[in-house]
């Protein structure tokens, strides 16, 4: 009999197509399906994509580039999503064999997507989750975890929180903490997890990486962080401190921010005390001169008791720009610089030379190199698009090819820090070699704490 080659013996669990289905596709869907069509090609595997939109014409557009892959894509209009979560036709007819489902969209739909990939029986990946809610608010975990043991029941995955951060910051933090607790080290204990994330832009014009909204509701919100054993919130844009980036000549003013990391962190790590989430840039600095100048007020405009000044800020600011927009922007020079880094620093006790001692662990990723996406499919994309959309590609490319290899191996509802764990060395190093691949650069460092 022959042998099999290398390649066989790692597809050989794989679906002769794999078919993924996003719904939703903005400024992250159209590079994260970019990416995980670049990744199949490569590892030659037949990979084809449905993508379901309330706005194909926009969805069209953020895949102007893409025309090598557009074989692949099947683009459905639909005015609503409620008709496919339901089921019905002709919607159940296109949805047979598919393999993943992706929520492209908003963090809403996470919930109605995984109970749809349980009933076809197919894996689930989003890239956010709903921290306001009055579940996530009362108890800290995300809303996706009542789906865990129905998943893992039908060995099926749901890879929550994807992206770059959370997603491959918190895989880092995870692989590091794993490296930690599985070496044979003296009376070891990880103190503190502080993750510091730099978004800056230099450019002659207001470009936003994100949408004006999102940025105005999560940065105006009451932050919270987890000090010693207790979550503890605080006024917006108060508390802050300096923190100095890799590449980065000048430190940088660092704000408390809520976000997926720290309630996800806490989860997987409960004997963690302190873990805290600052971030700071160009966005940051925009809203907080909103806020203190009292632009994001509830509060009413003359006699007009249904017109706030948040709402009036809200109308005049400048949306989003369009891909050709940011691309025509980044090529004539008008976008000179931009940045995106994400440092965990771990601060960790343990016995040295018969003493104990104390280091600060750090762990991180950097894009810088965003001039370098001209001439290629991903033109167009902001500097925090790109890589929210290659680390969630990549990760959850490598765990389905994990679980094509080893079926039922990881199931349930699951984290970046998680797979960190149930991922084998081999799959830990191919994601971060991709990472480095897609322009992604990781570093890590130590330094004793006491000599900072």
């Amino acid at each position: 009999m022959r042998k099999k080659t290398i390649k066989q013996i790692k597809t050989a669990g794989v679906p002769s197509t794999v078919k993924v289905v996003f719904f939703g596709l903005g400024a992250v869907g159209s590079s994260m399906l970019i990416c995980l069509s670049e990744l199949a090609e490569r590892d030659g595997v037949n990979i084809r994509f449905l993508v379901f939109t309330i706005d194909p014409i926009a969805a069209q557009e953020s895949l102007y580039h893409a025309e090598n892959f557009m074989n692949r894509v099947e683009m459905i209009g639909v005015k609503s999503f409620d008709p496919i979560f339901s089921y019905e036709e002709p919607y159940a007819d296109m949805l047979a064999d598919s393999v993943l489902l992706i929520n492209a969209a908003l963090p809403n739909f996470n919930e109605p997507i995984i109970e749809l990939g349980l009933h076809i029986g197919a894996h689930t990946a989003d890239l956010a989750a709903d921290m306001y809610n009055k579940e996530t608010s009362h108890s800290n975990v995300f809303t996706q975890y009542a789906y865990d043991y129905p998943l893992k029941k039908k060995g099926l995955a749901s890879m929550i929180n994807m992206g770059i951060s959370p997603g491959i910051t918190n895989f880092l933090i995870g692989e590091h903490i794993r490296y930690l607790t599985s070496s044979d080290r003296k009376e070891l204990e990880i103190e503190s997890i502080d993750l510091y994330l730099l978004e800056d832009i230099d450019a002659d014009t207001v470009v936003f990486s994100w949408s004006p909204a999102v940025a105005l509701e999560e940065l105006s919100q009451h932050p919270k962080q987890l000090c010693d054993g207790k979550m503890v919130t605080f006024p917006p844009f108060t508390f802050a401190l300096n923190y100095t980036f890799p590449h980065e000549q000048h430190s940088c003013r660092q704000y408390p921010l809520y976000q997926e990391e720290l309630l996800s962190l806490h989860r997987t790590y409960p004997d963690i005390k302190t873990i805290r989430v600052f971030t700071g840039g160009y966005e940051v600095e925009l809203v907080k001169i909103l806020y203190q100048l009292n632009l994001l007020s509830k509060a009413s405009v003359g006699n007009n008791s249904k017109l706030t000044v948040e709402a009036m800020v809200r109308e005049v600011m400048p949306g989003m720009k369009k891909p050709r927009r940011i691309e025509d922007f980044l090529r004539s020079g008008v976008i000179r610089r931009a940045h995106f880094c994400a440092a965990a620093e771990i601060r960790v006790s343990e016995f040295v030379r018969n003493e104990r001692q104390t280091s600060i662990q750090t762990v991180g990723l950097s894009f810088l190199r965003y001039q370098g996406l001209l001439n290629t499919p991903y033109a167009g994309a902001t500097y925090i698009a790109y890589p929210t959309a290659v680390g969630a590609a990549i990760l959850v490319w490598h765990t389905l090819g994990h679980i094509w290899e080893y079926p039922d191996s990881i199931s349930g509802v699951v984290t970046g820090e998680e797979l960190a764990s149930l991922l084998p060395h081999s799959r830990i190093d191919a994601v971060r070699r991709d990472l480095v691949g897609w322009d992604i650069n990781i570093f890590e460092s130590v330094r004793d704490a006491e000599n900072m």
